[in-house]
């Protein structure tokens, strides 16, 4: 960096030198004309001044806006020709062979200043830890339509919901992340005691109207970015069962049977491993384990091992279409298995379908089956541009003759870039064994602003 410092005031040096010498030969030579040919003075003078004006100021601009670089690697692609012997030649000879190598070289460039700074700030931003917020207000009614009066009819529930994360690039293709959320308020899974919960928020994490950490972890991306690995406390749901249409209760629907297949049987976050293969074609493989029970006192005692290949295609070239298969082993309460799948496909650039399937062996008894579909609408389809709406359905079948049966419709009304607000319409049944089945309808509103 010395020597970087020293050649440029000495090329700073030789170029105000050399400008000076410039103006003073070009005086005295005006002078000189001037002396032999005073009409040719008069009509040149001005103008060769004018000239010698315009250099210094772009000197002045080149020693104000440009600086040299420190020297940089670059790698460059060359071909050359091999014989036998292992020797290089420039150009094809008898008895070579073509070869494509690389040959790296330490180069200086000039660059503004701009450009410098830039360079600056996002490599202070790339090892810097990021914040940023995710904050809900959830507002439902529960209206009862059918069965026996239940304590949910004419109640009001609100919730309020904010996710704190951070995020710190620790090394090349290598991040650190961690989301801290809190709850508080009220919700209607409790009153309506359903098989799966209308309000997806609240999902996976274990108390209420207290700080919970529902994710922190590191993920590092290898072997040219096409096998990623994340180590640490885990929410599985965000690499398996996932849905373009129907997995994110901030902005598509609220209940939980549209945003994760009931059948993953996941009930809180936990420490883990998921490995991600995405070989940039068609096909992606994932794999994953994870404590889901924190009452467990080893990982060998709760341990969720979930398998799934997904497959991308654009068939008759109607739009983007996801096709994913899972697996699930959960030794929590014996050795159980789920299976699943997701699909979501674009028939139009605004509208997609989705659908969902899931079994899940239960403790006894036969199986657990879960079904959901829908359609999503966007792109132009709504009030504005970035609007979003949907309809879903969901029915749920234990193998303890427990069933549940949830219609829900949302509009999602982009207000601004980092915020929107949404409206929900559901209505659910819920039919326990040997009871009498309950309707209830819920309305809702969702406002979100995410920074």
């Amino acid at each position: 960096m010395v020597y970087m410092k020293v050649a440029i005031n000495y090329f700073d040096q030789i170029m105000k030198m050399s400008l000076a010498l410039l103006r003073h030969i070009l005086i005295s030579f005006v002078v000189a004309m001037g002396a032999l040919f005073p009409a040719y003075a008069q009509d040149n003078t001005e103008q060769l001044l004018l000239k010698v004006e315009s250099l210094e100021k772009r000197l002045s601009e080149l020693e104000t806006t440009a600086v040299l670089s420190d020297p940089e690697t670059r790698v460059k692609k060359v071909e050359v020709y091999v014989d036998d012997n292992g020797i290089e030649y420039p150009r094809e000879t008898a008895g070579t062979k073509k070869i494509v190598t690389y040959q790296r070289e330490r180069v200086y460039r000039r660059q503004t200043i701009n450009e410098k700074i830039e360079e600056a700030l996002d490599d202070a931003a790339d090892k810097s830890v990021r914040v940023g917020v995710d904050a809900a207000i959830i507002l439902q009614g529960v209206q009862q339509e059918s069965g026996n009066k239940q304590k949910a009819d004419r109640n009001v529930y609100q919730l309020a919901s904010t996710d704190l994360f951070f995020t710190a690039g620790l090394a090349q293709y290598t991040m650190f992340f961690a989301d801290i959320v809190a709850l508080s308020g009220t919700q209607p899974d409790a009153d309506i005691n359903g098989i799966t919960s209308i309000n997806g928020y609240s999902a996976r994490l274990i108390n209420q109207n207290d700080l919970n950490l529902r994710e922190a972890w590191l993920m590092t991306e290898l072997f040219n970015q096409q096998l990623s690995l994340t180590l640490g406390h885990l929410d599985l749901t965000n690499y398996f069962d996932l849905n373009a249409a129907a997995n994110d209760e901030t902005s598509q629907f609220l209940s939980d049977a549209l945003v994760n297949n009931p059948a993953l049987g996941l009930s809180e976050n936990g420490a883990g491993m998921a490995l991600v293969y995405d070989p940039k074609s068609s096909f992606v493989f994932r794999v994953g384990y994870q404590q889901s029970n924190s009452q467990a006192t080893n990982l060998s005692d709760s341990l969720f091992q979930l398998y799934e290949i997904g497959y991308k295609v654009n068939p008759f070239d109607t739009g983007e279409g996801n096709y994913r298969a899972w697996y699930r082993r959960d030794n929590t309460n014996g050795n159980l298995s789920a299976y699943g799948v997701s699909v979501d496909q674009k028939i139009i650039s605004s509208i997609t379908l989705f659908g969902r399937y899931g079994s899940a062996e239960a403790v006894t008894g036969p199986r657990d089956k879960y079904f959901s579909a829908g359609i999503q609408l966007s792109a132009g389809l709504g009030f504005n541009p970035e609007d979003t709406w949907g309809v879903g359905y969901s029915r749920s079948d234990l193998g303890s003759n427990d069933e549940e049966n949830l219609l829900e419709s949302y509009y999602n009304l982009r207000i601004a870039d980092k915020l929107q607000l949404s409206f929900h319409l559901t209505y659910i049944t819920e039919e326990v064994a040997g009871a009498e089945k309950v309707g209830y309808l819920v309305p809702g509103t969702r406002l979100q602003a995410s920074f």
